[in-house]
């Protein structure tokens, strides 16, 4: 319901939960693993349907990245994220929440285009994978430094770009031509932004 009664909450407790966020409702944990299951669908559909030639090994890194962007695209967005991944982290979130939590590093860590490069194309490993990841990096980069109530239009506007360059200027992998604008929604956009954090009533 568009006017369903909801509060702005940035406090949370509970066991570290790095995927849907520490405090996560049932409903937001079943979006987040519904989303998880759709890429994956897709690109077994087309690996089946189309002769890409991938081998066993191609097949699962495949999946496993579209689970990956797929579940991330969605939990990224999630209040319980938000609300996560936009506080400073806890004593019991240790070493690792420290990392997670710093924006950088979070968006340094997804190396996708590069890993599908070198797997799937490796002629293009450089020319395809290392340069996505360095327009991703700006990206990041701009959309931290941009003020905050521009930040989503930003980030909007990055996944603009890098869409119609996906189409016309950079040839996708084959397979993987869902790749980029989905893993530019899910790190500049949906991790990046800081947004308030809504919990029911």
């Amino acid at each position: 319901m568009r006017n369903a009664p909801s509060r702005i909450e940035w406090e949370y407790e509970g066991k570290p939960d790095f995927s849907s966020g520490t405090g996560a409702t049932r409903a937001e944990r079943a979006l987040a693993l519904g989303s998880a299951c759709v890429v994956p669908a897709v690109a077994l559909l087309l690996a089946s349907t189309r002769d890409y030639g991938w081998n066993w090994l191609q097949l699962a890194v495949a999946l496993a990245l579209a689970f990956d962007i797929g579940g991330g695209l969605v939990s990224n967005t999630l209040n319980s994220c938000k609300r996560f991944y936009h506080t400073p982290p806890k004593p019991s979130e240790g070493k690792l929440g420290a990392v997670l939590k710093h924006p950088v590093w979070f968006g340094s860590a997804h190396v996708h285009t590069i890993l599908v490069a070198l797997l799937f194309d490796a002629d293009r490993w450089a020319t395809y994978g290392l340069v996505w990841y360095a327009l991703l990096m700006l990206s990041v980069a701009v959309v931290l430094r941009t003020p905050l109530y521009l930040q989503r239009p930003a980030s909007f506007l990055a996944i603009l770009l890098a869409t119609l360059m996906n189409f016309y200027v950079i040839e996708p992998v084959q397979g993987f031509e869902w790749l980029v604008p989905l893993l530019f929604i899910k790190i500049v956009y949906g991790h990046m932004v800081r947004e308030e954090p809504y919990r029911p009533t």
